[in-house]
């Protein structure tokens, strides 16, 4: 059953505001699908590029700098609690989560609330979300700033509305991407600062 066939509103079908925000909606999700829902929103605004520079991808464990073994366990192993956190906060519709994985000025913040909201206002849930990666380059640029390369799979997901009814359903999902970790001052965990697509092989 399509987005546009569900009733979000006692308004006339032919109500041209109705029809916007479905557009609207069905725009953000198929966004958020995506591991982040961040990148074609700041793309437009300037906030970050669309895409990281092509580089040709080496074994983990190349680094620009030298770090040890238990280093990169860690970063990798935050990285991959981050991105369950950020399922559970999509899967409880708990904004408040993000704000224990992301800098306070990653664009994934914003945009992630935003989708999150958008859930909460239209009734609608996450179904099934499930995410993992397989990293191919992590390597670290200063003590407090490590990027790492991987491919991004997500579950086919389904989206319902509170009391059960299909909304939208979305295939499985594989994509490069590079994530950047940062561990601000004072901060006791690494933290998600930034995520684009990854067009090199």
């Amino acid at each position: 059953m399509s987005i546009q066939n569900q009733s979000v509103s006692p308004q006339a079908p032919n109500d041209p505001s109705r029809r916007q925000r479905l557009l609207a909606f069905t725009a953000v999700l198929l966004l958020a699908v995506s591991v982040f829902v961040t990148i074609s929103l700041t793309r437009r605004s300037g906030g970050m590029s669309g895409s990281a520079s092509l580089e040709p991808l080496q074994p983990v464990g190349t680094t620009k700098t030298t770090t040890t073994t238990g280093d990169q366990t860690e970063v990798l192993g935050r990285l991959r609690q981050i991105l369950r956190i950020r399922e559970e906060a999509y899967r409880t519709r708990n904004a408040e989560l993000l704000n224990t994985v992301y800098t306070s000025d990653c664009p994934c913040l914003r945009s992630d609330s935003n989708a999150i909201r958008k859930l909460l206002g239209l009734r609608h849930v996450w179904v099934d979300i499930a995410s993992s990666i397989e990293v191919r380059r992590a390597y670290k640029i200063t003590e407090r700033l490590w990027n790492i390369v991987a491919i991004f799979r997500s579950a086919p997901l389904r989206i319902e509305t509170e009391d059960g009814r299909l909304v939208q359903e979305q295939p499985q999902g594989n994509d490069f991407f590079q994530f950047t970790l940062a561990k601000t001052p004072g901060a006791r965990q690494w933290l998600l600062a930034r995520a684009v697509l990854y067009e090199g092989r």
